[in-house]
C-alpha cells in the first residue's frame, strides 16, 4: 500500500478531476464520483479549498417547497492557474490564454518583420493576450508552442522549417524557455491539429488515424494506439520531400497548393488558388466535365502519397485536412478512399477534416492545460505554498 501522504495526493487528484469534469459536485456527489467516504470527501474538499484549488459554488437548487439547507456545491478553483497556446508560422505569432477550467480569456496575434529574436516576439504577444485577459504575464504557468516544423529531440533544433529561417539554428525550446521563464513545449503544427481532431472533431473515439495535411505544403500526423507518434528525430509524418516513386516527382510537388495549380493548369482550369479549384471541383463531381477529371486525378496523387504510410500504418481512419483537404470535402475524401480501397487490402474510413479556425492554436492550448492541470493537481499543498509565496512578493 502507499504511504499516506502518496494517498492524499492521489485522492487530491482524483476529486480535482471529477470536480473539473463533472462539477459543479456536492460532497455526496464526490463520494460517488471517486468512492470515497463521507469524511473523506468532506477532508478532501476542506484541504482543497484551503489550498486554493477549490472553491464554493453556492447551493444546488432544492424541489419547490422544500424545506431545510440545500447541498454545498464545489468547483475548481479556475483562477489558481494560466494556460496558454501559441501557434507560430511565417507570417505572425497567434497567442491564446486560458484559466484552469479551459475558459479562453484573452488573445492576440503580432505579425512577424523578421528582424526581432523570436523569444522576445513570443513574450510581447504573451504579454499583451495577457492584458487582455487582465491578469499578468508571469501568472501563466504553462506554453505550448504550434510551429510547422519538426523539433530534433536531441539538439531542440528546427527542422523542415526553411519558411521560417529566423527559427532555425539554435534549440528552440530552451532559447523560449530563458525568454519567458516558465515552462515551455514545442510541438509541430500537424500533429497539434490531430490533437485537435481528437479531441472535439473528426478523429473523437479513434485510436489509430492518419492525418494528413495539404496547404502551401505537406505533412501528416499520426496516432497508433491512442498515442500521437513524433518519431525518432522528431520527423514523423514529414512526407513533402519523399519521392513518390524511384526518380519522380517529390510527394510536395503533386499534391501541395503548387501541384493544384499546376494540375489545374492541365485542365484548362484557371483560379487565382487552389482552395478555388477544389470548391468548384467538389460542386462539379460526377458531372463529367474538367473539373470532375480534375478531381480524380487529383485524387489518384493523393492516394499514390499515402498508399505506403497507409500500408505500414494501417490507420481506422485518415483525415484529409488543410486548406485543400477541407475544400475537397466529401467528394474528394470518397474519391481517395475509393482509390485506397483499390490499392491496398486496408480498409480505412476517409474524411475531410474539420477546418476549424485556429485549429494549431486550439491543439496547442489543450496540450497546454493538460501539462497544466497535471503540474499543479500533483500536490494541492505544493500549490499552496506556492500561492503563499507568490501572494507575499
Amino acid at each position: 500500500m502507499g504511504s499516506p501522504s502518496a494517498l492524499r495526493k492521489l485522492n487530491d487528484r482524483a476529486a480535482l478531476y471529477a470536480l473539473l469534469e463533472l462539477g459543479p459536485l456536492s460532497r455526496h456527489d464526490l463520494e460517488q464520483a471517486i468512492r470515497v467516504s463521507r469524511q473523506a470527501a468532506a477532508e478532501l474538499l476542506r484541504r482543497l479549498e484551503e489550498s486554493g484549488l477549490a472553491r464554493r459554488a453556492g447551493n444546488r437548487p432544492g424541489a419547490p417547497g422544500a424545506r431545510g439547507p440545500q447541498a454545498q456545491l464545489w468547483v475548481v478553483e479556475e483562477t489558481a492557474a494560466y494556460a496558454a497556446g501559441v501557434d507560430v508560422s511565417h507570417s505572425g505569432i497567434d497567442v491564446v490564454i486560458a484559466d484552469l477550467s479551459g475558459r479562453q480569456l484573452g488573445e492576440c496575434t503580432v505579425t512577424v518583420d523578421g528582424n526581432e529574436d523570436p523569444g522576445l516576439l513570443v513574450r510581447k504577444a504573451l504579454g499583451k493576450a495577457a492584458r487582455r485577459a487582465g491578469i499578468r504575464r508571469a501568472d501563466v504557468r504553462q506554453v505550448v508552442v504550434g510551429i510547422s516544423g519538426s523539433v530534433e529531440p536531441q539538439s531542440g533544433m528546427l527542422s523542415h522549417a526553411e519558411h521560417i529561417a529566423e527559427w532555425t539554428g539554435f534549440n528552440v525550446q530552451e532559447r523560449l524557455r530563458e525568454t519567458l521563464k516558465i515552462p515551455v513545449e514545442v510541438e509541430n503544427d500537424v500533429k497539434l491539429v490531430l490533437s485537435d481532431e481528437a479531441m472535439r472533431g473528426r478523429a473523437v473515439g479513434s485510436k489509430d488515424v492518419l492525418l494528413f495535411w495539404m496547404g502551401q505544403g505537406i505533412a501528416s500526423a499520426v496516432i497508433a494506439g491512442g498515442k500521437l507518434q513524433r518519431g525518432f528525430h522528431g520527423s514523423a509524418g514529414e512526407l513533402g520531400l519523399v519521392p513518390v516513386a524511384p526518380g519522380g516527382p517529390l510527394a510536395d510537388e503533386l499534391v501541395s497548393a503548387k501541384g493544384v495549380l499546376a494540375l489545374a493548369h492541365d485542365y484548362g482550369i484557371t483560379a487565382s488558388n487552389a482552395v478555388q479549384v477544389l470548391e468548384a471541383a467538389r460542386s462539379r463531381a460526377g458531372t463529367g466535365d474538367d473539373y470532375d477529371r480534375f478531381l480524380s486525378t487529383f485524387s489518384d496523387r493523393i492516394s499514390t502519397v499515402l498508399a505506403a504510410p497507409v500500408a505500414v500504418i494501417d490507420p481506422e481512419l485518415i483525415i484529409l485536412a488543410g486548406d485543400i483537404g477541407t475544400a475537397g470535402g466529401d467528394e474528394l475524401a470518397e474519391h481517395v478512399r475509393s482509390r485506397l480501397h483499390d490499392l491496398l487490402a486496408h480498409r480505412p474510413r476517409v474524411v475531410p477534416g474539420t477546418g476549424y479556425d485556429n485549429s494549431v492554436r486550439h491543439g496547442a492550448l489543450d496540450e497546454s492545460l493538460r501539462r497544466l492541470r497535471k503540474t499543479v493537481f500533483e500536490d494541492a499543498r505544493k500549490h499552496r505554498s506556492t500561492a503563499n509565496s507568490r501572494a507575499h512578493r
